[in-house]
């Protein structure tokens, strides 16, 4: 009898026992979904964040160049891209906050923004007026307090500061506090609601658009063991030393070599440079900017690219002073045919080229004879805008074609500068880029 008791004790110990067990399992089994679920969480908060502060920031942008414009023309494809800009800020923002706690006046503003852009360039014989443009400002002045507000937000998450709710909770109280009233400045402004429209926006001439046949392409074809020779040439190593890569197809067919850290790419037709990279890292600066710009130019000389290449604008990283370098002929500068090339400022000494812009689109150009003057086009400005200089040159389009425009180098009442480009043959507006001065270099927007 007493076995018999001891034995069932025994079995419903191994019974609790295999039940905690898998009490135990499950939990962890729980835990480690919750873990999981929590981790893509944050992960989808930080792409919802770095979307919210680009958008923002693009917004002002936007915005700034609203200010510049003096057609309606190009008013309307600001207002596009606010439109655009605005509807990614409401879905990244709603993906970083409760939907409560996101404040009516953000989304007015992000509902506004490309609609009043829009509303302001439907009018007829198109000016802005000065209560037009205080209200445009207004717009500008809103989107470049929550450009910054939510930039330090991110600066704070990752810093591992950062409580969201609260801080979106703060924004428009401390806006306040800063004198930026932001429910005053939008009363009087019209909404008018409608589907988003999607704009191709190429960025700054930089990012020159690629024809798709190559025109600078000259020469003829060239075999595989030409292209080891000048590859060793261009890196300065012998040929035994050199590794064979992949050829690449396309708009432009590459004989393709690397050495090292070293990669250069050469066209098989003419044997020219197309692109070389060297990954190796820069150390403490021996040279100024101004002397990089120097240096790279010669170095465009000493691999092939002999004809007027003038610096456009540069920036510096990490110790590498990368210029973008255009083709200029009788004081017309070709911002289409690009040359980026990267210099050391420890050595001085070129660790990559990229001449793509320059093999895809240059080509010898005709000016018609009846073209508008430097006046007729300098009219055409907006009176906002302070003329410091002008000159000629041809812009990439996004329709892949260029366009004869005069660059005038403006600057507006708030000190921020701007390249303003008026078409040359019929006036109209084409682009404005925003000049971005800093100590790493001279940038657009």
């Amino acid at each position: 009898m007493e076995k018999k008791t001891g034995d069932r004790r025994i079995k419903i110990i191994w019974v609790l026992s295999a039940l905690c067990a898998a009490l135990f399992i499950l939990t962890a089994m729980n835990t480690a979904k919750i873990k999981e679920l929590e981790r893509e969480t944050e992960v989808q908060r930080q792409k919802y964040l770095s979307e919210l502060c680009e958008s923002l920031d693009s917004m002002t942008v936007s915005l700034n160049k609203s200010l510049c414009t003096s057609t309606a023309e190009m008013l309307h494809k600001n207002g596009n891209d606010l439109s655009k800009q605005a509807a990614i800020a409401k879905v990244s923002l709603s993906g970083i906050t409760d939907e409560r706690l996101i404040t009516d006046e953000i989304y007015k503003f992000l509902s506004q923004a490309g609609d009043y852009a829009l509303y302001l360039s439907r009018k007829d014989n198109f000016r802005l007026s000065e209560k037009e443009e205080e209200k445009l400002r207004a717009l500008h002045d809103y989107s470049g307090y929550l450009s910054q507000a939510f930039e330090q937000i991110s600066n704070d998450y990752y810093s591992g500061r950062v409580a969201f709710t609260e801080k979106v909770n703060n924004l428009l109280s401390a806006a306040e506090k800063e004198g930026i009233t932001f429910t005053e400045s939008f009363t009087d402004v019209q909404q008018t609601m409608g589907d988003y429209p999607t704009l191709l926006y190429d960025g700054p001439f930089a990012d020159a658009v690629l024809n798709k046949k190559a025109l600078g392409l000259i020469g003829d074809e060239i075999t595989s063991r030409e292209a080891k020779k000048r590859a060793a040439e261009y890196l300065g190593c012998d040929e035994g030393g050199l590794k064979k890569e992949a050829d690449t197809e396309g708009a432009i067919d590459l004989y393709c070599f690397s050495c090292g850290d070293r990669a250069v790419g050469i066209t098989k037709k003419g044997g020219m440079l197309c692109y070389m990279t060297d990954s190796s890292y820069a150390g403490e600066a021996t040279i100024s900017a101004q002397e990089a710009i120097k240096r790279g130019r010669e170095y465009l000389k000493k691999v092939g690219f002999t004809e007027n290449m003038t610096d456009t604008y540069y920036s510096t990283y990490d110790g590498i002073c990368t210029v973008n370098y255009a083709y200029e002929k009788d004081g017309i500068t070709c911002y289409s045919d690009l040359i980026k090339v990267s210099i050391s400022l420890e050595t001085g000494k070129a660790t990559a080229i990229d001449s793509r812009g320059y093999l895809m689109n240059h080509t010898d150009r005709k000016i018609k004879e009846s073209i508008l003057t430097l006046k007729d086009c300098r009219k055409i400005l907006s009176p906002l805008l302070k003329v410091m200089s002008a000159k000629l040159a041809f812009i990439p389009l996004e329709t892949g074609k260029e366009a004869l425009c005069y660059e005038f180098h403006c600057r507006d009442k708030e000190g921020q500068e701007s390249l303003a480009y008026i078409n040359a043959e019929n006036g109209k507006e084409e682009n404005i880029l925003l000049l971005l001065y800093s100590d790493d270099g001279v940038l657009t927007k």
